[in-house]
């Protein structure tokens, strides 16, 4: 048997993998804490991984997943998918960030406030770095 899309193969290694790592974790710590949402997500990770398996296993499936996998088009809607994600997270973080601080200038009530804008300022503070390391990285590669 041959493997014709290896990154395919290991991945459906891996969710086969963490499909079954819960119930084997249960095998050894008990069962009464493995409930119906847990049977629902070990089913959709087991079925999840030997679909990947499968398709990586058939010559057809696999140049066509490989193909998909290289369209220009999937790789540029990814890509703008990505930094709208990036711009909305940052503006979102932004607005959680000035809530704490009007909240907290408002209310005199410290603790609440700072516990909530350490968090999102380190967030922000990351992802400003991110972005300025970024714009260095594509500019100066070319």
């Amino acid at each position: 048997m041959r493997i014709y899309y290896k990154k395919k193969f290991w991945a459906g290694v891996g969710a086969l993998l963490l499909g079954l790592a819960l119930p084997g974790t249960c095998l050894f710590v008990g069962w009464e804490r493995f409930d119906l949402k847990d049977a629902v997500l070990t089913t959709f990770m087991v079925l999840s991984g030997i679909s990947g398996i499968l398709r990586s296993l058939d010559r057809e499936k696999a140049r066509q997943d490989r193909d998909e996998d290289r369209d220009e088009r999937t790789r540029y809607n990814t890509y703008r998918s990505r930094a709208l994600t990036f711009r909305v997270l940052f503006c979102l973080n932004f607005v959680i960030l000035a809530g704490c601080f009007i909240g907290w200038w408002r209310s005199g009530e410290q603790e609440v406030y700072i516990q909530t804008a350490v968090p999102c300022m380190v967030l922000f503070i990351v992802g400003w770095i991110t972005r300025i390391a970024s714009d260095f990285y594509y500019e100066f590669k070319g």
